[in-house]
C-alpha cells in the first residue's frame, strides 16, 4: 500500500485544488475555421467520429476561428465543421497516431448547410504544430516487421535519435533489459520513460515491465526530444506504446510462430568446437478478440462499450554455448608439472616452505610441480565430483578447456484485456489490466546441480482513465496506475546438505538457506552459488488532469504523483563463499608476479582458501516518492508558426527503509572504540612514510532513525524549462517546416541505495593472521570461531570495523540532460517526408560510485614500467597496529601491509573498504547529425530510412582508486555511424491492385496478397573496455581487425609477460578508445507473407521469416587481459545465427 507520507501529500495536492496533468498518448487536432475571405468564423461546430468504435469529440470554434479537439485516441476519424450560412465540411480518413498535434485548417464555403463538402485525405505528413522529435510506428508496420521474439518495443530502433547497445540475442516478450537497452538522444541507456498507453511501464531500474504481445499494440511513439513539460523523469526520451481497444466489429487474431534447429544455422563457436548443434525449438502462440460488449436481446453495447482481449505463450529451449578453464585430471591429483611447458612463472609453492625475509615471506616450489598425495585436502578433494573433464584444446597453459553447449529453456505466458466505454459524448474512460509469467532455466555449463539458475519473473498491471469534456474549451482527465515485478533466482542445488562434503555441521546449523558453497577462482571457472532472492516492486502513480483552450492557446497545468516500493530477500553466501587465489602458492617471494593459471586451483587442492564469507542478511522493504507540477501553452502564433513553451518542477524524496534498517551516512570524523588503543600502537611502531601524528583511525557508517529516515537527501531546485518552434514558410510553398527547440530533463534514482550491515551479517573468512606466512583456518573448518549473528544498529559506527562497507552520498543532486535541436523537414508529394537535422545534449551530475579508501596517489608509482621497489615499499609487512582490535577480521593480524596504514580510513580493508555511492559529478556529451527519409503507406510501399552520425563522450569513472578527476573518454553507448531501413510491399498482383485484377477467386488465393517486409541495421560497434587493463603499451599501430578471430590487434605492441605487469601505480593508458571497437552490426532481417481469403473478413496469413538472413557472424570484442592466453583473441558471437521461423496466423 501507499507510504503514510505520500498519501498525506497526495491528500494535500487534491484538497489545494491544483489543476492537473499527465503524460498523454491520444492526440489533437486543432486548427483555424475561416470563410472564402479568411476572415474567422466563431462558433463553428466542430465533430471528430472515430470510424471504429463512433466514438465523437465535439468543440467549437473560438472569437478568432481556433479550434481544437484533444485526447483523441489513435485511429481513423471523419472531421466535420459547419456553420450557419456555410456548407458542412467534412473529411474523410484522418488518420490520428499517438501524442501527435496535427494541424487542418478549414475553410468554409458559402451555402446551405444542407449541402456538404467532402474532402478524402489524409493529414499532411508535415509536423507543423510542434518541436517533438520522434516517430509513430504505425499498425501496419507492427503487424508485418520480422521481429526475432515478437517484442514491440524493439521497433522503437527503427526510429533516428535512438541507438541501441543492448545483448541483441535477448529480445523477447519476456527479455525485460534486452527491448529497452538503448540510448536516446545522447542520453544513458535505460534512463528513458518507457509508457504503455501513457503510463509508466518500467521495473525498479527502468528495464520495460510489461511486452504486450504484437497483435495487441496499435501503435508505437517514439521521441527522442519533447518540448512539453507533461514529459519527464527521463534522462535520455520517451517510448509510449499504444494497445488496441475494441470496435463496434468483432476482430481478432489466432496464430503460431515456430522456429527449430533445423531452420537454424549452427552457432560459429559450437562449429568451430567441432560440436553438434544442440536441439532447440521455439514456440510462440497467441490469440486476441475485441469487439462490443453485445448480448443479443439483453445488450447491445455498439457505439458504447468495447472489450479488447490478448493471450500470449512461449516454449522456448536455446543453445548456450560456453567454454570454461577446467582443471586436468592430472592437476586433481595434485600434478601441476604441465603448466611448466607455458614458463616458469607457473610454478606451484609450497605455502609450508614460507619463511620472514626481512618485510618479505620466501617460499621453496613443489618438486616437479607436483604436490604430494598426503597435502591434498580431503574436502576439496569431495568438491571435485562437481568439475567435469577437459573436453576440447583450449590454450597452450589450458584456458578455456571445456565446451559446453548447454540448453536454455524458458515458459512464459501473458494476458492482457482492456474496456473501453463512451459513457456520452463528453465523457469517456477505460480500463485494462494485464500480467505474465516467466520460468527461465540457465547456465548449466557443468551439466549438474553445481551450476545453473532458475530465473522467475511476474508482472501484473492496471490502468484505469477517464476523460470528461467540461465544455467545449475544458477538459479534464484522470488516470490511475499501479505496475508489479517480482523477480526471483533460485538454485538447482536447493537445499542441498554440504556437510556431506566434509564442512562442519555447525555451518549448517547457521545456515538461512541450504545449497552447495559458491566457490571462486581468481582464473578458473566457478561453480556452487549464493542462497537466491526474491524482490518484489510496487510502482503507483495517480494523475488528474486538465486542459483548457484560450483561443490560439493549449494551456495545460498539471502534477504527475509517483511512488515506488521495493522489498528483497537475499540471501547472499548463505551456505558460504570460499575464494582461491595465488597468495598461497606464489613466489618466490609473496609479491611476486602471479601465475595467469594452477596457483588459484593448487591453494584449492591443499585446502588454503584466500578469502570468503558466510552471510546471515535481513529483508528489506524500501521506498521512494515523486512529484511534478508543470505548466505548458502550445502557442499557434499564426498558421504557419507555433511555440512550445513550458515549465516544469520535479522533486524526488530519499529513499527511505520501513523499519529505519539502512545505513544513512559516513562519518569522516567520528571516534571509534578502536581509535585511541590503535594510535597509541602506531605511535609505539611508526612507518616512515606515514609520520604518527597522521595515522588516524576515525570514521564509520551512520544508520537511519526515527528522526533521519531518508538514507540521503535531494535537491529541491529541479525546473525544468522547455521551449519549441515549428515554422512553415509561406515563402517556401507550406512544403517545409522549420523545427527546434531546446530544454532540460531531470533522470531520478528510484529505489535504491540500501545497506544494511549490522542488520545483515557477514563473517569473514580470517585466512591468515600473518600476511599469508602461515594459515589461520584450512578448507576443513574454514570458520573455527562461529557464524556472527546480525546485531542491528547496536555498534552504531564500530560497525563493520575491519571490513567493508558503502553508503550513498549525502545530498544526492538530481541528473539532468540540457538537449537541443534543430531540424528540417520536407514534403516530397503528399507521401513523402525528407528530414534533416541536429540534436545536442550535455549531461550533468550523473552518479558515480568511487573508493574512497585508497592509497594516496603520492605513494604510487609514476614509471612507465613495474616499480618492484614501490611494490616491495607498500606490501612490507609492519607491526599491526590493529593488533587484537578487529577480531574475525583479515586486519587482525600480527603484521599488516604498509599500504593499509596509508589508507584514509585504515580501520576498514582494502580500497573497496570505504565506497561512496551516486557521486552526482559526472558528465556527458552528445552531438549528433540524422537524415529521415520516411515514406507513407500508398500503392502498396511504406518505407522509413534513418541515418544518424553521432559522437558522445562522457566522465563516468576514475581511471584508478586514488585519480584525482574522472576520466574524460568515449562513452560505452557510443555509435558514430548507424543507418536504418525498414519497408513493406504489397505485391500488385490481384484483385484490387493494378496487375490481374481481373483473375477469379481461386487465381486470386494464389498470386495475390503477396507482401514483404523487410529491417536492415548497419552501426558501428561499440568501444572495447579496457577498464580493468592497466597496461603497458609501447605505442604503434595496433593493426585492429575486430574479425581476425586469431589476433584482432597486434599483442606485441603490449607488455604480456605476467612478471613485469604494472601494479601499485597511477596509470595513464586509457579505459577505451574510439578507434579500437568491437565488430560492427551488419544484419537483415526478412518476412515473406501470403495472406489468404477464406471467408468474408477472415484471412489466413503464411509467413516466412528470417533473422540474420545472410548468416552474418558479428563477434565479441577480444580478450584484452594481457597475461590471458587468449589475449588479442576473439572467443565468442555477439548474435544469433541465422534464423528461419514459420508462422501461421489467421484474422477476422
Amino acid at each position: 500500500m501507499l507510504s503514510r507520507h505520500f498519501v498525506s501529500f497526495l491528500l494535500c495536492c487534491v484538497l489545494s485544488g491544483g489543476v492537473l496533468f499527465c503524460q498523454e498518448f491520444r492526440s489533437t487536432v486543432s486548427g483555424r475555421i475561416t470563410d472564402p475571405s479568411g476572415a474567422a468564423i466563431a462558433g463553428a461546430k466542430v465533430e471528430a467520429v472515430e470510424a471504429g468504435t463512433g466514438a465523437r469529440s465535439l468543440t467549437s470554434s473560438g472569437v478568432d476561428g481556433e479550434y481544437s479537439l484533444p485526447f483523441l485516441p489513435p485511429g481513423r476519424y471523419t472531421l466535420t465543421a459547419e456553420s450557419a450560412g456555410f456548407k458542412k465540411y467534412v473529411q474523410e480518413g484522418v488518420t490520428v497516431g499517438t501524442n501527435q498535434r496535427i494541424a487542418i485548417d478549414i475553410a468554409l464555403q458559402l451555402g446551405s448547410q444542407a449541402e456538404s463538402i467532402t474532402v478524402s485525405a489524409d493529414a499532411a505528413m508535415l509536423q507543423t504544430s510542434t518541436a517533438s522529435v520522434g516517430q509513430v510506428i504505425g499498425e501496419a508496420q507492427i503487424a508485418v516487421m520480422p521481429m526475432n521474439g515478437r517484442t514491440p518495443l524493439t521497433l522503437a530502433q527503427l526510429s533516428y535519435g535512438v541507438t541501441p547497445s543492448s545483448d541483441p540475442r535477448f529480445t523477447r516478450p519476456f527479455d525485460n533489459a534486452g527491448p529497452s537497452g538503448f540510448s536516446m538522444g545522447g542520453g544513458q541507456a535505460q534512463t528513458n520513460e518507457l509508457l504503455l498507453d501513457g503510463s509508466p511501464d518500467m521495473t525498479r531500474n527502468r528495464r520495460v515491465a510489461y511486452n504486450p504481445p504484437v497483435d495487441a499494440v496499435q501503435e508505437i511513439k517514439v521521441e527522442a526530444f519533447q518540448p512539453d513539460a507533461a514529459y519527464g523523469n527521463t534522462g535520455g526520451g520517451t517510448v509510449n506504446v499504444v494497445m488496441k481497444g475494441g470496435t463496434n466489429d468483432f476482430h481478432g487474431s489466432v496464430y503460431e510462430f515456430h522456429q527449430n534447429q533445423r531452420l537454424k544455422a549452427t552457432p560459429f563457436f559450437t562449429n568451430a568446437a567441432n560440436q553438434r548443434k544442440p536441439v532447440t525449438r521455439f514456440n510462440q502462440y497467441g490469440l486476441t478478440v475485441g469487439g462490443p460488449i453485445w448480448l443479443p436481446k439483453v445488450f447491445d453495447g455498439r457505439n458504447k462499450l468495447f472489450f479488447f482481449f490478448g493471450y500470449e505463450g512461449i516454449r522456448q529451449s536455446e543453445p548456450e554455448p560456453t567454454f570454461s578453464t577446467i582443471p586436468t585430471e592430472a592437476q586433481r591429483a595434485g600434478d601441476f608439472s604441465g603448466l611448466l611447458a607455458a614458463g616458469s612463472v607457473y610454478t606451484i609453492y609450497d605455502p609450508a616452505t614460507g619463511v620472514a625475509e626481512g618485510a618479505r615471506i620466501r617460499r621453496q616450489p613443489f618438486a616437479g610441480n607436483r604436490i604430494p598425495a598426503a597435502r591434498l585436502n580431503s574436502v576439496a578433494r569431495n568438491f571435485l565430483q562437481f568439475l567435469p573433464a577437459p573436453n576440447t584444446t583450449g590454450a597452450a597453459n589450458g584456458e578455456n578447456n571445456y565446451f559446453n553447449n548447454s540448453v536454455r529453456s524458458d515458459t512464459f505466458y501473458s494476458y492482457m484485456g482492456r474496456l473501453d466505454w463512451n459513457v456520452s459524448d463528453r465523457h469517456k474512460l477505460f480500463l485494462s489490466a494485464r500480467t505474465n509469467n516467466r520460468v527461465e532455466n540457465r547456465s548449466n555449463r557443468f551439466s549438474n546441480i553445481a551450476t545453473g539458475n532458475f530465473l522467475s519473473r511476474e508482472n501484473w498491471g492496471v490502468t484505469f482513465d477517464d476523460v470528461y469534456t467540461v465544455a467545449p474549451t475544458l477538459f479534464v482527465n484522470t488516470r490511475l496506475n499501479w505496475t508489479r515485478f517480482v523477480e526471483g533466482n533460485t538454485r538447482p542445488h536447493d537445499g542441498f546438505d554440504f556437510t556431506t562434503l566434509g564442512l562442519p555441521t555447525a555451518l549448517r546449523s547457521a545456515s538461512t538457506k541450504l545449497v552447495l558453497p559458491r566457490i571462486d577462482f581468481s582464473n578458473g571457472t566457478d561453480f556452487g552459488d549464493s542462497g537466491g532472492d526474491r524482490t518484489p516492486f510496487d510502482s503507483y502513480q495517480i494523475f488528474l488532469a486538465a486542459t483548457k483552450v484560450v483561443s490560439a492557446h493549449t494551456l495545460k497545468f498539471g502534477t504527475d504523483l509517483r511512488s515506488q516500493r521495493e522489498s528483497s530477500n537475499s540471501f547472499g553466501n548463505s551456505s558460504g563463499l570460499y575464494s582461491f587465489n595465488q597468495n598461497w602458492t606464489r613466489g618466490p617471494l609473496d609479491n611476486s608476479p602471479a601465475a595467469p593459471l594452477g596457483q588459484d586451483f593448487s591453494a584449492f587442492m591443499l585446502g588454503l582458501p584466500t578469502g570468503g564469507s558466510f552471510d546471515v542478511n535481513a529483508t528489506r522493504t524500501q521506498s521512494a516518492n515523486y512529484l511534478a507540477f508543470f505548466m505548458q501553452d502550445d502557442w499557434r502564433v499564426r498558421g504557419n508558426l507555433t511555440l512550445n513553451l513550458g515549465l516544469r518542477y520535479e522533486k524526488e524524496t530519499g529513499t527511505i527503509e520501513r523499519w529505519n534498517r539502512a545505513v544513512r551516512g559516513f562519518d569522516p570524523t567520528a571516534n571509534l572504540s578502536i581509535t585511541a588503543a590503535a594510535r597509541a600502537a602506531y605511535a609505539a611502531n611508526p612507518n616512515p612514510l606515514l609520520p604518527a601524528s597522521q595515522f588516524n583511525p576515525t570514521g564509520g557508517i551512520l544508520y537511519a532513525d526515527p528522526s533521519n529516515r531518508a538514507i540521503y537527501g535531494t535537491a529541491s531546485n529541479a525546473f525544468s524549462p522547455r521551449f519549441g518552434f515549428s515554422w512553415s514558410p509561406a515563402a517556401l510553398g507550406g512544403k517545409t517546416a522549420l523545427r527546434g527547440g531546446v530544454g532540460v530533463f531531470y533522470s531520478t534514482a528510484g529505489t535504491f541505495g540500501i545497506q544494511q550491515p549490522g542488520f545483515s551479517q557477514t563473517t569473514q573468512l580470517v585466512a591468515t593472521l600473518d600476511n599469508f606466512l602461515t594459515p589461520a583456518v584450512t578448507f576443513s573448518n574454514p570458520f573455527p570461531n562461529g557464524i556472527l549473528q546480525p546485531v542491528g544498529a547496536a555498534n552504531g559506527v564500530n560497525t563493520f570495523l575491519g571490513q567493508s562497507v558503502r553508503y550513498v552520498t549525502r545530498n544526492l543532486d538530481q541528473p539532468y540532460t540540457i538537449r537541443w535541436n534543430f531540424n528540417i523537414q520536407r514534403e516530397l508529394g503528399s507521401n513523402l517526408l525528407l528530414e534533416l537535422g541536429y540534436m545536442g545534449s550535455k549531461a550533468e551530475k550523473l552518479p558515480v560510485d568511487r573508493e574512497l579508501n585508497f592509497v594516496p596517489d603520492q605513494f604510487l608509482s609514476t614509471q612507465p614500467v613495474r616499480d618492484q621497489a614501490t611494490i616491495d615499499r607498500l606490501t612490507a609487512l609492519v607491526p599491526n597496529p590493529f593488533r587484537g582490535l578487529l577480531p574475525g577480521t583479515t586486519l587482525n593480524g600480527n603484521t599488516i601491509a604498509v599500504e593499509n596504514l596509508l589508507r584514509r580510513y585504515p580501520q576498514f580493508n582494502g580500497n573497496g573498504g570505504v565506497r561512496e555511492d551516486a557521486q552526482t559529478v559526472g558528465y556527458s556529451n552528445f552531438h549528433m547529425f540524422q537524415v529521415r527519409l520516411d515514406k507513407r503507406f500508398a500503392n502498396g510501399l511504406q518505407f522509413l530510412t534513418n541515418f544518424q552520425w553521432s559522437k558522445m563522450l562522457e566522465a563516468m569513472r576514475y581511471l584508478y582508486a586514488s585519480a584525482p578527476s574522472l576520466e574524460y573518454r568515449i562513452a560505452g553507448e557510443d555509435r558514430p555511424f548507424r543507418f536504418v531501413f525498414s519497408s513493406t510491399y504489397e505485391l500488385p498482383f490481384g484483385r484490387g491492385k493494378k496487375l490481374a485484377s481481373g483473375v477469379g477467386p481461386w487465381a486470386d488465393r494464389l498470386i495475390g496478397g503477396w507482401q514483404f517486409a523487410g529491417i536492415l541495421n548497419l552501426q558501428s560497434g561499440g568501444p572495447v573496455s579496457w577498464e580493468d587493463r592497466n597496461a603497458i603499451y609501447y605505442g604503434g599501430d595496433l593493426q585492429w581487425n575486430a574479425r581476425n578471430l586469431a589476433r584482432a590487434f597486434d599483442t606485441t605492441r603490449f607488455e604480456t609477460n605476467p612478471t613485469r605487469q604494472l601494479d601499485r601505480n597511477r596509470r595513464t593508458f586509457p579505459s577505451a578508445f574510439s578507434a579500437y571497437r568491437a565488430d560492427r552490426i551488419n544484419n537483415i532481417d526478412f518476412s515473406l507473407i501470403k495472406s489468404v481469403p477464406v471467408a468474408e473478413r477472415v484471412r489466413i496469413q503464411f509467413r516466412a521469416e528470417t533473422f540474420n538472413l545472410f548468416n552474418h557472424a558479428i563477434f565479441n570484442g577480444p580478450e584484452t587481459n594481457m597475461t590471458s592466453g587468449n589475449f588479442g583473441r576473439i572467443t565468442s558471437q555477439a548474435n544469433l545465427p541465422r534464423t528461419f521461423q514459420l508462422a501461421l496466423r489467421l484474422t477476422f
